[in-house]
């Protein structure tokens, strides 16, 4: 049962994840020109993921409810999953989370000018609102809402730096066109120098996350919890160092190097291959006892 609602999370936190990033990239760092050269091939994998995200998140209820009554039908009792709905501080917040899933679906369903802007606004809050089923939402109090305010920043800037790196490697494809490839370039410039911030800041957040949920080091990895959490921080700390190699050594060289491209490209599907894993620990060790 707890395998089966750690797929789910791990399906549903990488879909969001997935859906904030390429929305932000396209709404914010290509310019008109390119984004729509973007759209096209990325359209599908976006609704997809949103219909992820509203299939998963009913699964995910599900799920928790069969844990709440200890066995496998509670999650299709009424009863159980009516308490785990409105018993619950979940419930509360998978109701709000579920309805900003079903707008941002609606969106991409939508056009209009603002349409990415619609659409990055509606995933940002989808995914942020995350933080309330997790082990911040445990405490209350106003250290409760500063570490759920602490942990809703440290998804967004996971998402944005994983979910940025699909419509990144289309870039890096689209660079080779004449009629794109100044835009493509700055819209991978724009995304890197951002990039910098948004690492930063996961970094900054994930350190005060440790401290909120636990309050001590991870170190020595001496119970599940510990190892798993050490383990996401070894990871993260790979993948921002092929953030520096990729941003410092490989984009200098895309102009005068062919084979730049390829590594470029190989060392950004690496980053995303980790940020899955790192993704798939969360969703493991959030269902652990943070000691």
């Amino acid at each position: 049962m707890e395998a089966a609602l750690a797929a789910c999370r791990f399906t549903h936190y990488f879909s969001a994840m997935t859906v904030f990033g390429a929305s932000v990239y396209i709404w914010l760092f290509a310019p008109k020109a390119l984004r729509n050269a973007l759209a096209a091939p990325l359209r599908g994998l976006l609704i997809g993921a949103c219909v992820v995200l509203v299939v998963s998140a009913p699964i995910w209820l599900a799920l928790l409810a069969a844990g709440m009554a200890d066995d496998w039908s509670g999650a299709w009792d009424p009863g159980t999953i009516r308490a785990v709905l409105f018993d619950t501080a979940f419930g509360t917040a998978w109701i709000v989370h579920f309805l900003l899933v079903l707008a941002l679906l609606a969106a991409f369903a939508s056009g209009g000018q603002y349409r990415w802007a619609l659409r990055a606004c509606l995933a940002g809050l989808a995914l942020a609102s995350l933080s309330l089923t997790g082990h911040a939402s445990m405490q209350a109090g106003a250290v409760g809402a500063v570490h759920r305010a602490n942990d809703a920043v440290h998804l967004l800037c996971g998402g944005g730096w994983i979910g940025g790196l699909i419509p990144f490697l289309v870039c890096l494809s689209l660079s080779t066109e004449p009629k794109l490839r100044r835009d493509a370039t700055d819209a991978m410039m724009r995304f890197s120098t951002t990039g910098h911030f948004a690492v930063a800041l996961l970094i900054l957040t994930g350190i005060a996350n440790v401290g909120l949920t636990s309050g001590a080091l991870p170190y020595p990895p001496s119970t599940p919890y510990r190892a798993l959490l050490l383990l996401k921080i070894l990871l993260v700390a790979v993948m921002v160092g092929l953030a520096i190699f990729n941003r410092y050594v490989l984009v200098p060289r895309l102009a005068r190097d062919a084979s730049a491209q390829t590594t470029l490209r190989t060392a950004c599907l690496a980053e995303v291959a980790l940020g899955a894993v790192v993704v798939g620990l969360v969703s493991v060790f959030g269902l652990l006892e943070p000691f």
